[in-house]
C-alpha cells in the first residue's frame, strides 16, 4: 500500500514537471516569435510575396509609414476580395518592415454622421481618390452602397493617396478587380518610395523649337507634380549644355528643326547618363488645316533634322501616317444644319489610332487603348548594345500611307476596303536600353576636341553609361490635353468629344517613373497573380449537384463508417 501511494506521488510529481515546462516552452515560443518571424508563400506564383526592390525600400525606411485603408464597410464579395488583399500586401510589408509599416481601416460611412461623412468624401476627392457605387443585394432588393476602394500613405508629416481600384474600359468587375489586385504592391510600394526619396527628380520640358505650350501640357505637367517630381522648362537654344542637375529631359512635339549645336547638348546629356522622353511628330498633319481647308491637307515630312541622331540610337521614325480601320478614335463633323444649328455627328477617324500593347512591359501592363494624332510608324535599327522594346502598336488592321500625301475628310464618305488594311501591330513607342553611341563620335576636329578637354563640363563623351535608356514616340499630341473654352486643361486622355478616357495619362507617367527610378519599382507591376475565378456559368447550372457532394456526401460517409465499424466490432466481439 506505501509503494502504491509513492509511486502515485511521483507520477504526479513527474506530470507536474512535464506541465511546467510545457508552460515554460510556450512562453519562450511567445517572446521569440516577437522577436523571429517567417512566412512560406506556398503558391505557383509567389502570390504572398514581396519583390526584391519593394523589400528593399520598406527596409530601408528610417521613420514609419502610416498607411489609412478605407476599403472597409458594407460592400459585395468581389471588394472583399480586394480588401483581404490589401491587407495581405500590407501584413506582408509590416512583416518586412516591423514597427515602421503600420495600417488602420477606416470605415468612411457607418458610425458617422451626414456632415462628417460629407467632409471625409469631400477630402478625398481633392486629393484624387474617387469612392465607387455599387449595387449589391438581390435583384428584387438591390440597393446601392458606396464603397471608398482608397488609402493614404502618410510619412514624416507628408501623404500621398493611393487609388486601389483600377479604372478599366472594356473589363467586367472581375477582371476589373484582378487587375487592381496585380497592381497593389507597385501602388503601395511607389507611395512609399515618392514619401522616402532624398530628394524630387528633376524633369526638364525642353522649349526654343516650338514645342507643346504650357497650357497643352497642363494636365502632364500637373500629375507630374502630384507624384513628387520637380519640373522645370529648359531653352536648349539659350545654352552651351544641358546641366547635370536634370536627371530627364522631355522633347514634347517639336515644331522647328533643330542645329547641330543643339544635338550636340542632347547628345552629350545622353552620353552622360540623362535620360530622354521623345515625343515627335514626323509630318506636318494637322486638324487645324484640316477644318479650314475644305479640299484637305497636303502632309508631307516634318524636317526637324534629328534622323540621323535617333538612327545612332537604334530607331527610325517613317515619313508615313497610320490608318487603322479596327481601333480608332472619333471626331465630331457637320453632316446638315437645323435652322440657324449645325447638326454634328461623330465619325471614326482612322488617322487617330488607339494603341495597345502587348503586356510585355511594366510600362505599358495592363493599360487601357491610348489615344493617338497622327502618329507615324517606328522602325529598329540593328544595334547589339542597344535592346529595343516596342510599348505601343496599332491592331491587326492598320497601314502606314507614305507622305507626300494628301489627308482629306472625304475617306469617310465610304466603307474602308478591309483588303488594303493587313499591316498589323505597326509600333509607334519604343523603349531603348543600353549603351549609346556618340552622334558625334569620330566626326569632330582634333583641336575642338583638346579644346573641350580643358573644361569638365565640356569634356566630349563618345558613349553613355551601360545602362542608360530613352524612349520614342512618335506622336507628339500623345502628351497633349484638350483644352475647355475657359482655357483650362482636359485631363490627359480625355477626348470631349466622345467623354471617354483613355491611358494616355497612366502611360506617360509610367514612361516617366521607368526613366528616372533607380530602385525598380515599376517593376513590380510585371507581378503575376492568378486568380482562380470560379466560372458563374457553371456553378449556376451544376449548384444543386456540388452542394449534395459537399453537405450530404460527407454526412453519408460518417454515417457509413459508424455503422460500419459497429458491424465490426459486433460480428467481433459479441458471443453467438
Amino acid at each position: 500500500m506505501v509503494k502504491l501511494f509513492k509511486r502515485s506521488l511521483a507520477k504526479k510529481s513527474d506530470a507536474l514537471l512535464i506541465l511546467i515546462f510545457s508552460v515554460v516552452v510556450i512562453v519562450m515560443a511567445n517572446m521569440l516569435s516577437q522577436f523571429l518571424h517567417f512566412r512560406l508563400d506556398l503558391t505557383a506564383e509567389k502570390k504572398y510575396s514581396l519583390l526584391p526592390p519593394t523589400k528593399q525600400l520598406i527596409k530601408g525606411l528610417k521613420d514609419q509609414v502610416l498607411i489609412k485603408i478605407y476599403l472597409e464597410g458594407d460592400m459585395s464579395a468581389d471588394f472583399k476580395r480586394l480588401r483581404q488583399s490589401v491587407l495581405d500586401v500590407v501584413q506582408e510589408m509590416r512583416a518586412v518592415g516591423g514597427k515602421n509599416i503600420q495600417y488602420e481601416l477606416i470605415d468612411p460611412v457607418n458610425g458617422k454622421s451626414n456632415d462628417e461623412r460629407k467632409a471625409l468624401l469631400q477630402e478625398l476627392l481633392e486629393k484624387g481618390l474617387s469612392p465607387v457605387n455599387e449595387q449589391t443585394g438581390k435583384v428584387n432588393e438591390s440597393k446601392v452602397t458606396m464603397v471608398v476602394p482608397c488609402a493614404i500613405a502618410v510619412y514624416a508629416g507628408q501623404e500621398f493617396p493611393i487609388q486601389l481600384i483600377e479604372n478599366q474600359i472594356g473589363f467586367d468587375k472581375k477582371q476589373t478587380i484582378n487587375n487592381s489586385i496585380i497592381a497593389l504592391e507597385y501602388k503601395f510600394a511607389n507611395a512609399i518610395q515618392k514619401l522616402t526619396q532624398y530628394r524630387a527628380p528633376r524633369i526638364a520640358f525642353t522649349t526654343g523649337h516650338g514645342e507643346l505650350s504650357a497650357p497643352e501640357r497642363a494636365d502632364f505637367t500637373q500629375q507630374l507634380q502630384n507624384l513628387k517630381y520637380e519640373i522645370q522648362t529648359f531653352d536648349l537654344t539659350q545654352n552651351y549644355r544641358v546641366p547635370d542637375r536634370y536627371d530627364m529631359l522631355i522633347v514634347a512635339k517639336p515644331q522647328t528643326a533643330f542645329d547641330e549645336k543643339d544635338k550636340y547638348k542632347l547628345d552629350q546629356f545622353v552620353m552622360r547618363g540623362g535620360k530622354l522622353l521623345w515625343l515627335v511628330d514626323a509630318t506636318n498633319a494637322s486638324m487645324d488645316s484640316l477644318k479650314v481647308n475644305p479640299t484637305g491637307q497636303f502632309v508631307v515630312d516634318h524636317n526637324i533634322n534629328l534622323d540621323d541622331l535617333f538612327f545612332k540610337y537604334g530607331v527610325r521614325i517613317n515619313s508615313d501616317l497610320i490608318q487603322d480601320i479596327n481601333l480608332c478614335n472619333q471626331i465630331p463633323l457637320v453632316v446638315g444644319r437645323m435652322g440657324n444649328a449645325p447638326q454634328t455627328q461623330l465619325f471614326p477617324w482612322y488617322y487617330f489610332p488607339l494603341l495597345v500593347s502587348d503586356n510585355n512591359h511594366a510600362i505599358n501592363r495592363n493599360l487601357d487603348p491610348v489615344a493617338t494624332t497622327f502618329a507615324s510608324t517606328i522602325d529598329t535599327i540593328q544595334n547589339k548594345e542597344v535592346q529595343k522594346t516596342i510599348l505601343l502598336h496599332t491592331s491587326d488592321n492598320s497601314k502606314a500611307v507614305l507622305t507626300p500625301a494628301r489627308v482629306h475628310f472625304g475617306i469617310l464618305q465610304q466603307r474602308p476596303n478591309p483588303q488594303y488594311y493587313t499591316q498589323a501591330k505597326l509600333p509607334v513607342a519604343v523603349l531603348l536600353e543600353g549603351r549609346f553611341q556618340s552622334l558625334y563620335k569620330n566626326r569632330l576636329s582634333p583641336d575642338y576636341l583638346a579644346a573641350s578637354d580643358t573644361v569638365e563640363q565640356l569634356k566630349f563623351l563618345d558613349q553613355s553609361p551601360g545602362d542608360n535608356k530613352m524612349i520614342v514616340i512618335s506622336d507628339g499630341d500623345i502628351a497633349r490635353n484638350e483644352m475647355r473654352s475657359d482655357g483650362t486643361a482636359y485631363p490627359l486622355g480625355f477626348s470631349p468629344y466622345t467623354n471617354q478616357s483613355f491611358a494616355n495619362k497612366d502611360f506617360m507617367l509610367n514612361c516617366v517613373q521607368y526613366l528616372v527610378d533607380k530602385q525598380g519599382i515599376l517593376e513590380t507591376r510585371n507581378k503575376e497573380v492568378k486568380l482562380r475565378l470560379l466560372n458563374t456559368v457553371r456553378v449556376g447550372n451544376e449548384k444543386l449537384k456540388w452542394q449534395l457532394i459537399n453537405i450530404v456526401l460527407p454526412i453519408l460517409l460518417i454515417l457509413g463508417l459508424g455503422f460500419g465499424y459497429g458491424y465490426y466490432r459486433k460480428k467481433r466481439y459479441v458471443l453467438s
